[in-house]
C-alpha cells in the first residue's frame, strides 16, 4: 500500500482517476479541516521538485514562505466558492521562490472527510505585457521604498536595512546586504545590514577586502578594492568563489552581483545581492543597484555631517521630486501597457487626468491631492488588462456576463497598484473611481465620505470624458450632454460640489476638452 492509498479515502467521485494526475495544471488535495495534503497530481512534482511521496502528509502550508502562510490560512477557512489568491509563492525544494497564483477550485465530501482542490498557475509564464509591467512595479516599488527610507530614516542602520528590504521584496532576491569595509590589518568586511529569506547565509561569514587573502578575492573584496561592479552569473563556475563554495550551495545561491559605493570621502563599502537563479542580473537591474547604492552613500553622508542638516534637507526634496516625476514616468508606462491593447481607449486615461486636476484646482485642493489624482487617473483603467480585447472593443453593449468582467478592473487595477509604495493613496483612488455617493456604485458599494474626494472628483471627470469621446458601441455625445449628465446624477449619485466646479469652468469658457473626439483611424 503506497502513501496515497493510507490518506485518501476512495469514491466514484474520479478526483484521483488518471486525467488529474495526468493534468498539465498543478493540482494538489487537502483536508480542508487538518490541511494535510492528501494527493498532488505530476504537474505539481515538477513544479516543486518534490516527489507525491515527499508531499503526501506534509502541512500544505509548508509549502508556503512563513510570511504568506497566515494570508494563505484565511483564504482556506473563508473558502466558500471558486476564487483566487494573488501574488503568493510556493518554495522550491531547492529553496527558490516560484510566484504563482492559487485557484481554490471547489470543495468536496467524500466519506465525511472535506478535502479542498487547489490549482496553481506559475507566474513566470505568464504574457509578456504582464511580466514587463510586474518587473516595472518591482523596480518601482524598490527604489521609492529605498528614496522614501532616506527622508524618514532616523539612523544609518535603519536607511541600509530599508535598502536590503526593498531589494528582498516579494522574493526577487533571496538576500541583499551591505558591508563597510574596515580599515584594520585585516582588512575586513563588517555586515551592518541584511535582508531575506536566506539571510542565514551571511552567519559567521568570512569577507574581506584584502587582495593577499582568499577571502577578499571575491566579488565584494574586488568591487571595493577597485571600485567596479562584479557580477557572477554562476558563482559555482567563479574560481574566486571557492571559499563560500559550499555555503553558497547550501543557501541555494547561483549568482550575485556588487556594487561598490564611497562615503565620507574616503570610505568604502559594498551592496550585495544574491539570486536563486544564474544569469539573473541584467543591465536594468545593476542600474537599479547602482542608484540604491548611491542612496545608501548619500545617506550615510547625511548621517555623518549635522551642520549641513539644511542643505541636505533641500537634497532630499529634491530627491523626492525626482521620485515624483520617476513614478510618473512609470505610471505613464503602465497606462501605456494597458491603452496599446485598446486604440479605442488610447489617451483616455491622460485627458481625464488633465479634466480631473482642473476641478481639483477649481475645487482649491492642496499640491499633494492633485498629484494623487494625478497618478490615480493617469492609471484609473490600468485593471483593463485582465480584460479580453475583444470585450473592450466590442462595437455593441454587453452582455451581463461581460459586464461583470469590465466591472472587476478597479479591484484587479487596485490588486497591481497596492504594494507600490506611493506617497498618495493611489491605489485606493483607483479601487474607488466607480463608487457612487447613494452606495450604487462598483465593486464595494461605498456611500458618501467613504469615497476618497479624489476618487469622487475622479468619479466625474471619467463621465465627461467618456461620454464626450467616441466608443466603439456609440459616437462621440459631445460636452454639452456630458454636463447634462452629470448634473442629473448631482447629489444623489456625484458630489453637488464637485459637479458644479466641473460645470462651472466649462460654461465660463476657459476649459476645453484637450481631445480630438473622433473615432481612431
Amino acid at each position: 500500500m503506497n502513501a496515497r492509498d493510507k490518506s485518501i479515502p476512495k469514491d466514484d467521485s474520479g478526483i484521483y482517476a488518471s486525467a488529474w494526475h495526468h493534468s498539465s495544471f498543478p493540482l494538489i488535495a487537502i483536508n480542508r479541516n487538518t490541511g494535510i495534503v492528501l494527493d498532488v497530481n505530476h504537474a505539481v512534482e515538477e513544479m516543486t521538485g518534490y516527489s507525491s511521496a515527499e508531499l503526501i502528509g506534509k502541512p500544505y502550508l509548508s509549502l508556503h514562505f512563513p510570511e504568506e502562510r497566515s494570508v494563505i490560512a484565511n483564504a482556506i477557512e473563508q473558502f466558500s466558492g471558486s476564487s483566487v489568491l494573488k501574488h503568493v509563492h510556493i518554495q522550491h525544494k531547492e529553496l527558490h521562490a516560484i510566484p504563482i497564483e492559487i485557484s481554490f477550485a471547489c470543495s468536496l465530501n467524500i466519506r465525511n472527510v472535506m478535502i479542498l482542490i487547489i490549482s496553481f498557475r506559475d507566474l513566470k509564464f505568464v504574457s509578456q505585457s504582464e511580466f514587463e509591467l510586474q518587473v516595472k512595479k518591482w523596480e518601482l516599488a524598490a527604489y521609492a521604498s529605498a528614496v522614501m527610507a532616506l527622508s524618514k530614516a532616523k539612523s544609518r542602520e535603519d536607511l541600509m536595512q530599508a535598502v536590503c528590504e526593498a531589494l528582498t521584496h516579494e522574493h526577487r532576491y533571496i538576500l541583499a546586504w551591505v558591508g563597510i569595509a574596515d580599515n584594520t590589518y585585516e582588512k575586513d568586511v563588517r555586515i551592518v545590514a541584511a535582508s531575506g529569506r536566506n539571510i542565514a547565509y551571511i552567519d559567521d561569514l568570512k569577507i574581506s577586502w584584502s587582495e593577499n587573502s582568499s577571502f577578499g578575492r571575491g566579488p565584494t573584496g574586488t568591487a571595493i578594492r577597485t571600485g567596479t561592479i562584479q557580477v557572477l552569473n554562476d558563482v559555482e563556475e567563479h574560481p574566486n568563489f571557492k571559499p563560500w563554495g559550499e555555503k553558497a550551495r547550501l543557501a541555494g545561491i547561483r549568482s550575485c552581483a556588487t556594487i561598490p559605493f564611497v562615503f565620507e570621502q574616503n570610505r568604502h563599502g559594498a551592496l550585495m545581492v544574491y539570486s536563486s537563479d544564474a544569469s539573473t542580473f541584467g543591465p536594468a537591474q545593476i542600474e537599479l543597484f547602482e542608484r540604491l547604492a548611491d542612496e545608501i552613500a548619500h545617506g550615510l553622508n547625511f548621517f555623518s555631517h549635522f551642520d549641513l542638516i539644511e542643505d541636505e534637507r533641500r537634497k532630499c526634496k529634491a530627491a523626492e521630486l525626482n521620485l515624483s516625476n520617476a513614478l510618473l514616468e512609470t505610471i505613464k508606462a503602465m497606462a501605456k501597457t494597458m491603452e496599446n491593447r485598446d486604440p479605442y481607449t488610447a489617451g483616455h486615461q491622460d485627458r481625464v487626468a488633465i479634466i480631473a486636476c482642473a476641478i481639483g484646482q477649481q475645487l482649491g485642493l492642496s499640491e499633494a491631492q492633485l498629484k494623487s489624482i494625478e497618478m490615480a487617473a493617469l492609471v484609473h483603467d490600468i485593471g483593463k488588462i485582465a480584460v479580453p480585447i475583444e470585450i473592450l472593443t466590442k462595437p455593441k453593449s454587453l452582455s451581463t456576463a461581460e459586464f461583470c468582467l469590465i466591472k472587476e478592473h478597479p479591484l484587479t487595477g487596485y490588486n497591481i497598484l497596492k504594494d507600490v509604495p506611493f506617497p498618495w493613496p493611489v491605489a485606493e483612488i483607483v479601487y474607488q473611481h466607480h463608487e457612487k455617493i447613494d452606495g450604487s456604485g462598483y465593486p464595494r458599494g461605498l456611500r458618501g465620505d467613504q469615497i476618497l474626494l479624489e476618487a469622487r472628483v475622479l468619479a466625474v471627470a471619467d463621465i465627461v470624458e467618456a461620454m464626450a469621446s467616441y466608443r466603439p458601441y456609440r459616437p462621440a455625445l459631445g460636452i454639452d450632454i456630458a454636463l447634462n449628465e452629470i448634473q442629473r446624477q448631482s447629489g444623489e449619485k456625484l458630489d453637488t460640489e464637485i459637479v458644479a466646479a466641473c460645470v462651472n469652468m466649462f460654461k465660463q469658457g476657459y476649459f476645453s476638452l484637450p481631445i480630438p473626439l473622433r473615432q481612431p483611424d
